[in-house]
């Protein structure tokens, strides 16, 4: 029966145009999954506030100690690619994950697309999951990868 399952990447940079090449490379049609995002998120008290995720992703790309996780769909309904996230960690990097739907991580198309993606960002360390959101540093990723499934 398929699942949904996550395939993350650690990817050294905090480049915007990753994010967006990778949207016109794969034709994702990204839509936004939240109408506001505040700085910083998950806080009782915001001191900004984006309503595009255009403007949020410039400030990430700058302030590189600002962890933050962004969600979109994918309304182009011929993908594999259902869902894509980006945690921006406190150290400066980024993970990237793409929600794909298989029978598991063993599953060979699952496997194949985790290989085309690791390639794909030049990522040295990645991981498949589901339903476990990424961690907010890049030495906690490599941990919560060490426990996961990696090809």
């Amino acid at each position: 029966m398929p699942q949904c399952l996550d395939l993350y990447f650690l990817v050294d940079n905090r480049k915007t145009s990753t994010i967006y090449e990778f949207f016109d490379h794969y034709a994702f049609r990204k839509s936004e999954l939240a109408d506001e995002y505040p700085i910083p998120q998950f806080s009782d008290f915001d001191y900004q506030t984006f309503y595009s995720d255009n403007h949020l992703l410039e400030y990430l790309e700058g302030h590189t100690d600002c962890s933050y996780i962004v969600y979109w769909q994918n309304l182009n309904e011929r993908s594999d690619i259902y869902q894509f996230v980006v945690q921006y960690t406190s150290d400066g990097k980024m993970i990237v994950g793409i929600t794909v739907k298989g029978t598991g991580p063993s599953d060979i198309k699952v496997i194949s697309t985790f290989k085309e993606m690791k390639y794909y960002f030049n990522a040295d360390l990645g991981c498949i999951t589901s339903g476990e959101a990424p961690p907010e540093t890049s030495k906690a990723f490599k941990q919560f990868c060490r426990i996961r499934n990696s090809y």
